[in-house]
């Protein structure tokens, strides 16, 4: 993949378009992703019994069913009443709660009181949405630096785990690394997880 974090994040994002045309996610996608998750979680040693997640959007990962798992986990909360929010925070969501749209979001979010960026603390695994990961740990995401600025505040430990699918996981290397972006531990894709070299 050449043409600097721009041209990576234009392809990865056809790509994905292409990959769902018209249609969203199947169930074999979402429940390998569960699978996959179980296993990063076994292959880290730790339980992840309250992690930080994500909402995916059509194009994402569905990592949905992994949100399921769980009576209580932690979610981005990124508009609050129409205005997007100008640095990361967090919401509880609990099993059965609702998820809402949010205006200037693209994705749903937890209908709960918003938390700051040091929430997160309270995380023993974070799920990150990404781009693409590398075999170096190095991930790339959307652009705007969410997950780098969130991510400062995780409790010393806790390990980053990217979901992407297969295709999106290269060689070591092969994504460029600036200072601030912080390297994921672990990958989960629909079909298997796998341990990063950091």
């Amino acid at each position: 993949m050449g043409g600097g974090k721009a041209g990576i994040r234009e392809g990865i994002r056809l790509s994905r378009a292409a990959r769902r045309g018209g249609g969203g996610a199947d169930a074999a996608e979402a429940l390998g992703l569960v699978e996959s998750w179980r296993e990063a979680l076994a292959l880290l040693g730790v339980d992840g019994a309250r992690p930080a997640l994500f909402v995916p959007t059509r194009t994402e990962p569905d990592v949905r069913a992994v949100i399921g798992l769980y009576e209580e986990c932690l979610l981005p909360i990124l508009a609050d009443g129409g205005r997007r929010l100008d640095g990361p925070a967090w919401g509880v969501h609990r099993r059965g709660g609702a998820l809402v749209r949010a205006a200037g979001a693209a994705a749903r979010q937890p209908s709960s009181p918003i938390l700051g960026p040091e929430a997160l603390g309270g995380a023993d695994a974070v799920l990150v949405a990404a781009l693409g990961v590398d075999a170096s740990g190095t991930r790339i995401g959307q652009g705007g630096g969410w997950y780098d600025r969130a991510l400062v505040h995780r409790r010393p430990g806790a390990p980053v785990i990217a979901a992407v699918f297969d295709d999106e996981v290269l060689g070591e290397g092969e994504l460029p690394s600036c200072a601030h972006d912080i390297r994921v531990d672990a990958a989960i894709t629909p079909t298997r997880a796998l341990l990063l070299d950091r």
